[in-house]
């Protein structure tokens, strides 16, 4: 090799420990805003704790960028694309997406169903075979970005300053790439099979989840009133009378003037 020629070996090595070392970064910002007093107290951190990184909407990320990692070069660059387009679409188209997932019956209480979509997006990058998967990806990560910026706008809690826009974008991406870059740089022949696995459990939990978020809620009936007869048969005491419930105690007895049956004979 000459001397002045550049060590191919530092770059490739830069290059593969990227991934690993941007994931640990980033779990090292994650634990210092969780145990330092003083960022804990930032109404945007607590918000990012609560929101962003919920298991409920990490987990679908994980998948994303699982899928990422499943891809080639062109089709990932097109799905990160892709994604940026649909995170903006979905924050700056939020009444039109709003209208169109309102058809469905109560998606209004359920975050219009922004949860269960993800889900079976990133389920379905994962699912497909290697030379599907590279078309199906991009598509999908669209979608994907399209629900995150609606969740985003959904559950910001501010009068949409822009730290609590664009914060949960960028560890949306640092999420996507910590697990996409590993897995291109640590490549082993049994990552697809686990990419499908992974893809089965998001299918079925995004279709549990927007199952169940179509099933009306069961309503019990009031309880009567205190003026009803149905109260009062429940509220009144029982008494050493052994009759069956409901019989007039005093139908089966003689009247005045008629004896007994038994002095009758």
């Amino acid at each position: 090799m000459s001397p002045h020629s550049s060590p191919p070996d530092v770059r490739t090595a830069a290059l593969k420990w990227s991934g690993p070392a941007l994931a640990a970064l980033g779990l090292f910002a994650v634990a210092a805003l969780t145990f330092i007093p003083a960022l804990r107290e930032s109404p945007l951190t607590r918000w990012i704790l609560r929101e962003t990184l919920a298991p409920a909407r990490v987990l679908p990320l994980i998948g994303l960028g699982a899928a990422f990692g499943l891809i080639g070069a062109r089709a990932f660059v097109a799905a990160l694309l892709l994604l940026a387009i649909g995170i903006a679409g979905g924050l700056f188209a939020e009444d039109w997406l709003l209208w169109v997932l309102d058809t469905v019956p109560r998606a209004g209480t359920h975050l219009f169903l922004t949860g269960p979509i993800s889900y079976l997006a990133a389920g379905a990058a994962l699912v497909f075979s290697a030379r599907v998967r590279s078309y199906v990806t991009p598509a999908t990560a669209a979608i994907f970005g399209a629900m995150l910026g609606l969740t985003i706008r959904l559950t910001d809690p501010s009068l949409h300053e822009p730290a609590f826009t664009w914060t949960p974008v960028l560890i949306a991406f640092w999420i996507v790439a910590a697990v996409s870059l590993p897995l291109r740089s640590f490549w082993r022949g049994w990552f697809p099979i686990f990419g499908r696995i992974l893809g089965s459990w998001l299918l079925a939990i995004g279709l549990l989840y927007g199952g169940a978020s179509l099933v009306p809620q069961r309503r019990l009936p009031a309880p009567p009133t205190a003026g009803t007869p149905e109260s009062q048969e429940l509220t009144r005491l029982p008494d050493n009378d052994r009759r069956v419930p409901g019989l007039d105690r005093f139908q089966d007895q003689p009247g005045p003037g008629v004896p007994p049956d038994d002095l009758r004979q």
